[in-house]
Order: structure tokens, then sequence, then C-alpha cells
């Protein structure tokens, strides 16, 4: 393992102060953002890949960002060049620490002062290119674990088509079986009914007698057929199965893509800023989710768990209530860690939102804060807080 501080232990990616913030668990160990997300939670406590501690989940939904690390990780980028992992290697280059010196011989120290000047900013503009290099490696390891996801969830759901290939063979045999079987029980009846026309029509004795041997015969052969029939069992327990064993697999399969959509959706929506999201790009996602995934309980906003947290940063919650016998919804956003419930909207809401009642979400009583956001053309939007009356 790297003993390097600058990086993460578990992913070996250098921290950030963007996608990959450290924090800090109650064990001591410090990880980057993403490894954390990515533990798997049992009844809401997560395991120390390092120490493998068990800790509970915070009420926020995240543990403290360590803001030592993030300090100690600045200040060494200042004194010199931070060595650039990402997964892959990336062109290497020369550290760039502090202006090297020259001869100062026969220069005036305005000339030097500007050559000085000069090497300064280009240093910085060198330490910029670094640290873009090193947020696109970031990207791009974070695309490749989105491809690499998305391979998975493909070829899980190529498993899934050519189980179902199989199962509807399965069925289309069983309809063929139905059908004919179908089919014979048809001519019975019609022997049967014109076995029934001819009781009808002897007019001697001796056609009376054959047409009941007739009968007869008729009867047995019906009684035998049937005793074949009941031991060909419909339905057939082993069509049944099949298809019973296909909707689960389906099932199973649905849940776990919409899954991974759901949780790629809310990684893009907390690493892309909210004026350039485009909110139908997550409509099919969250369409998919609300058919799927567990219903959102107004319990887990108001402790703003991890996945709430996440739907909330995407915009896809909202508030509903009945106004005058119209239905009205309001945004839910969060700022400065805590729930912002915004003012109502006549328009019905999107198809793919998360809906919760009014009531729900809205605190009986204090602790609350009531505001209104106020804004005239030509100046600044300011925000007006309402006091409660003692």
């Amino acid at each position: 393992m790297d003993d390097n501080v600058e990086d993460c232990p578990v992913c070996l990616i250098t921290f950030d102060d963007t996608l990959r913030r450290p924090r800090t668990l109650p064990c001591g160990h410090t990880h980057c953002t993403p490894c954390i997300n990515e533990l798997e939670e049992e009844q809401e406590v997560i395991t120390c890949p390092t120490c493998r501690t068990s800790h509970a989940l915070p009420e926020t939904g995240q543990f403290p960002i360590s803001y030592i690390t993030e300090a100690f990780i600045k200040k060494m980028r200042g004194l010199a060049s931070v060595p650039l992992k990402a997964g892959k290697e990336l062109t290497a280059l020369a550290p760039v620490t502090q202006p090297a010196p020259r001869p100062t011989a026969g220069l005036s120290r305005k000339t030097q002062s500007l050559l000085q000047d000069q090497e300064a900013k280009i240093l910085a503009a060198i330490r910029s290119c670094q640290e873009e290099q090193r947020q696109l490696a970031d990207y791009l390891t974070t695309l490749g674990g989105w491809g690499g996801r998305q391979q998975r969830l493909e070829d899980e759901l190529q498993t899934l088509m050519d189980q179902s290939k199989g199962a509807r063979e399965v069925i289309s045999r069983e309809e063929s079986r139905v059908e004919g079987r179908k089919e014979k029980v048809r001519q019975r009846e019609e022997a049967l009914h014109a076995a029934l026309e001819t009781l009808l029509t002897p007019a001697t004795r001796q056609e009376a007698y054959e047409v009941i041997e007739n009968a007869d015969q008729l009867l047995v052969e019906v009684e035998e057929e049937e005793e074949e029939e009941r031991e060909a069992v419909i339905p057939d327990v082993h069509v049944v199965t099949t298809v019973a064993r296909m909707a689960n697999s389906s099932r199973a399969v649905l849940q776990a893509a919409t899954s991974a959509a759901t949780q790629t959706a809310m990684e893009a929506a907390v690493t892309t800023p909210a004026a350039a999201m485009d909110s139908t790009l997550l409509a099919p996602f969250a369409a998919a989710a609300e058919r799927l995934a567990p219903p959102l309980k107004a319990e887990e906003l108001l402790r703003l768990t991890q996945r709430a947290r996440g739907l909330v940063k995407a915009g896809l919650i909202l508030a509903v209530q009945d106004v005058e016998g119209q239905t009205r919804h309001a945004r839910i956003s969060l700022q400065h860690g805590r729930l912002h419930l915004h003012s109502l909207q006549a328009p019905p809401p999107p198809p793919h939102a998360l809906i919760l009642q009014m009531g729900e979400v809205m605190p009986a009583s204090p602790p609350c804060e009531a505001f209104l956001d106020l804004a005239w053309p030509g100046s600044a939007a300011r925000r007006v807080v309402f006091q409660p009356l003692h």
C-alpha cells in the first residue's frame, strides 16, 4: 500500500477539493468520498476498509471532511508539484518547484525583475496545467467506472435475454401441446353429439341394439382417452416453474439495472454544476426508479440519508399540496446542509419526479425558517427571512 498521505489508501488516487475530498471515519482512517460512498451498507453500518471497524452512518449521510488533510495537501503543493496518479500512467512532467537560479551579470535589476515575473507566471501556468490534468485523470477514472458498470449491466441483460428466449421456447411447446389436446377434446365432443343423435333414429329393435352397442363402444374409447390425458397434467409443472423463475430473474435484473442507472445519475448530479445539469437526462432513470425502487419516505428526506441527499441534489424530489382543488408542487433543495422548501407552482409536477405530500415534509412548528427570495429588474436577489413571534 502506498504510504503517500496525499493519496486515498483504497483507490490510490490523489485527494482533491472537489470529487475526491478526504473524509475521516471515527476510527481515524481517511479515505476519499467515492470510496466511502461505495462501501456496502448493512442496516446503516459500514466497515472501514483499513482496520475493518464498523461505524454507524451519521444522520447527515456523510462522514466529516478532513480539513487538516486538505490543508496539508495544499501546503505540500505550494512547495512542490504532486505526482499525477489516476489508475493509468500519465505523461511524466518535470517537477515544478522554485525558479532556477540564473546568471545576473550584465542585467539590470528591472530586467531581472521582469524575467522573474515572467518565470513565475509560466510556473503558475505549468502548475495549472498539472492540476487540470489531474482533474481530467480523475474524471477519466470516474468514466471508466461508469463504463464498467454499464458493461456488467449489458452482460446481465444479455443473459436475461438468452434465458427469456429459452422460456419462450418452452411456452411455445406447451402451447402446441395444449392446442393439440384441445382439438382432440373437440373431436370427441362432436362424436358424442353424433352418437346422441343416433339414439333418436332407430325404428326397430335390431337398429336400437346396434345404436346402443356403438354408443357403448364410443364411451369406452372416450374413457380410455380421458385416462391417457389425465396422465399428461395440465398445467405442466416444469412450464410453470420455468416461467416463475424467469419472472423472478427478470425482476431482479431490472431492479439492479435501475439502481445502477439511478446511482450514475446521482453521481453525475453531484459532480456537475446545477446550472449545467439537463434534467431530461435523468428522467428515464428516475421514472424507472419510481416503478421498481422502494419508495422514498419522508423520514429519509428529513434525516438526509445518502440516497435522499443525492435525489435532492439532482432536483428529483417534490412536495405536492392540493390548493382549492388544484394540485401544486414545490421544489426541495439543499443549501448549506439544510433543506429548503420553495414556493408552490401551478403546473403539474414532471412525471419522473419523486412525490411527497406537503404535510409529510413541512414541520408543524419551529424549528423552521420561512423566507422569501425577492428580486427586481436591475438588482440582485435578496432573501427576506421571517422571524417567528413569541
